[in-house]
């Protein structure tokens, strides 16, 4: 399946299997996370017009045609950061259960195991004011019902404090048993409720996780257990920043220290989406941590693991700038909105099942993106991700014509268009209210021939062309985003609890083209803990180096000779 359906989505399905290929799984499971259903879907006054996102619907479809599921878990951040009332909330989780449920094929049970994530606290206390219900209660419907009563030692609660209503008691982990395996949940617990942004789980908690695996692995020292929270680890290789993880604490040090015990534990989590840097782009082995029994970091890669050819993010050929033809300007986000713009921005192709493609754009200086949208009016802006089409070019004479391609290339001209109640529209590179607050790019409305391969205009407009210029030879520094190893000590460029530093794990370093002419570039490392800096490389007294928040001029240079010199 797809794993890159949506920014805000997460799609994977494990299967395990005996020794014989030929052999039915022993267990098939579907994991989804950070659905994150939102404020225009479910803050409505007439119940049955709240709405689940039409990609996670659609997934669900996708898995009961495609899988035959035993087990599905969702990981976490099923709704948003939004204060709703309790009755729409219960709404939203009456559509989740039944678009689980309809996942699984006829003749199976329908057990769908919950991760409390740290958004699904603060729909109920966004604000910290006492709350009359827990938005993260799915264990009293539907898992009691779809998957059984949990017994006594098989569940772990701790009480939260609701202001003047008290405390509230949240279920922090728990256990069951689905075809013979074990799930173990550890839930965003009382931690959480307090604050949605503060990733740490309660020692008691994770003590409680502790003293279960210990349980489990005395009866069946070689059973395979499944474990599954919503906040990974701050040190993992697979995060797109450290500041995605659990922050350092007693329990994270507990939770490392078990876990590194059972070596036939396999951990799921979510949390961590919507940028490219968490998704696997090199050797799968480089997503790897190792950790020895303390739970320290011992290794980072595996430089002896091959797993096929290496996919690198600045030499992926799904990733362009883009250039209008009639106005020389580059599709980018600034500040506010999609727009037309004369520095580059990288832009990522994702190809769709059945055609098309989503368009995920950088953000400058930043380590976010974004991905193309169509909306009223078939004007583009950004949001969620609309399905779009690339037609190119073959004549440009006294009007377009065009053809749908699968897959767009470098230095060849294209029109781009989406689909909007029932009309195409192309992309224009013109803004629509230019100077306001409202600035987004028009669409054109085009049509297309029946069968939707070709698309041809009356008159010629170049505004609607738009060339691809690739990044394949991986030199260009306009916004790219690089891992920078020190070849003295094999660290990575980063930051300490103080200041710039040489860190044990790979960490993102963005650099940006500020002028074409001289090459000179700014240099931003993700991963700043202190407020009083930033993550811009400035060179100061003396001479050292530390981050800061404006940007200084960096040049760099590449090395030809070292042997003696």
């Amino acid at each position: 399946m797809n794993k890159r359906l949506l920014s805000l989505l997460v799609v994977s399905v494990l299967a395990l299997t005996t020794l014989f290929a030929q052999e039915k799984p022993l267990l098939t499971v579907a994991c989804i996370s950070d659905i994150h259903t939102e404020r225009a879907l479910i803050d409505q006054a007439n119940l049955d017009d709240i709405k689940l996102r039409g990609s996670f619907v659609q997934t669900l479809q996708r898995i009961r045609q495609e899988e035959n599921i035993d087990l599905m878990l969702l990981g976490g951040d099923c709704t948003s950061d939004v204060t709703i009332t309790q009755r729409n909330w219960e709404r939203v989780r009456q559509l989740i259960a039944e678009a689980t449920r309809g996942a699984f094929p006829d003749d199976k049970p329908t057990p769908v195991l919950y991760v409390t994530g740290n958004h699904d606290y603060e729909v109920a206390n966004f604000d910290h004011l006492p709350k009359p219900y827990n938005a993260a209660d799915y264990y009293t419907f539907p898992m009691r019902e779809d998957v059984g009563v949990l017994d006594f030692e098989d569940a772990f609660y701790e009480k939260a404090d609701n202001g003047s209503l008290g405390q509230m008691p949240l279920l922090a982990a728990y256990h069951y048993v689905v075809n013979g395996f074990d799930f173990i949940i550890l839930n965003c617990g009382k931690r959480f409720f307090a604050s949605a942004w503060d990733y740490v789980y309660s020692e008691e908690s994770v003590q409680w996780v502790a003293d279960k695996l210990e349980q489990i692995y005395a009866a069946q020292p070689g059973k395979t257990v499944f474990f599954a929270l919503h906040v990974p680890f701050s040190d993992s290789n697979s995060l797109s920043a450290p500041g995605k993880g659990i922050a350092s604490s007693p329990g994270e040090k507990l939770l490392k220290q078990t876990l590194s015990k059972y070596p036939n534990l396999v951990m799921l989590y979510g949390h961590d989406h919507g940028r490219n840097t968490a998704y696997t782009r090199r050797k799968t082995s480089q997503r790897v941590t190792h950790y020895d029994i303390e739970g320290n970091v011992i290794a980072t890669t595996d430089e002896n693991h091959h797993d096929g050819a290496t996919q690198d993010p600045e030499n992926d050929d799904n990733i362009f700038y883009l250039k209008n033809a009639a106005t020389g300007q580059h599709l980018g986000i600034d500040s506010y909105n999609l727009t037309a713009m004369a520095s580059r921005t990288a832009l990522t192709f994702t190809p769709r099942n059945g055609g098309g493609f989503y368009v995920e754009i950088a953000v400058p200086n930043s380590q976010d993106s974004k991905f193309i949208h169509i909306g009223g009016s078939g004007r583009y802006s950004s949001g969620t991700p609309s399905t779009l089409f690339a037609y190119e070019v073959t004549d440009d004479a006294d009007g377009i014509r065009a053809t749908r391609v699968d897959h767009p290339a470098g230095q060849r001209k294209y029109v781009l268009v989406a689909q909007y109640n029932n009309a195409w529209y192309a992309l224009r590179g013109e803004l629509y209210s230019a100077g306001s607050d409202g600035q987004r790019l028009v669409g054109t409305p085009v049509q297309l021939s029946a069968d939707q391969l070709t698309l041809t205009t009356s008159t010629t407009d170049n505004a609607l062309e738009w060339q691809f210029q690739s990044l394949l030879n991986g030199t260009d520094m306009t916004h790219s985003q690089w891992y920078v190893q020190s070849l003295q000590n094999q660290r990575y460029l980063g930051f300490n609890e103080i200041n710039l530093a040489t860190v044990d794990y790979p960490n993102i370093v963005t650099i940006d083209l500020q002028n074409e002419l001289t090459a000179q570039v700014s240099v931003c490392v993700a991963g700043s803990s202190s407020e009083a800096n930033g993550n811009y490389i400035v060179s100061s007294t003396s001479g050292r180096f530390s981050g800061n928040s404006t940007v200084q001029p960096t040049w760099l240079y590449r090395v030809e000779k070292t042997a003696d010199g």
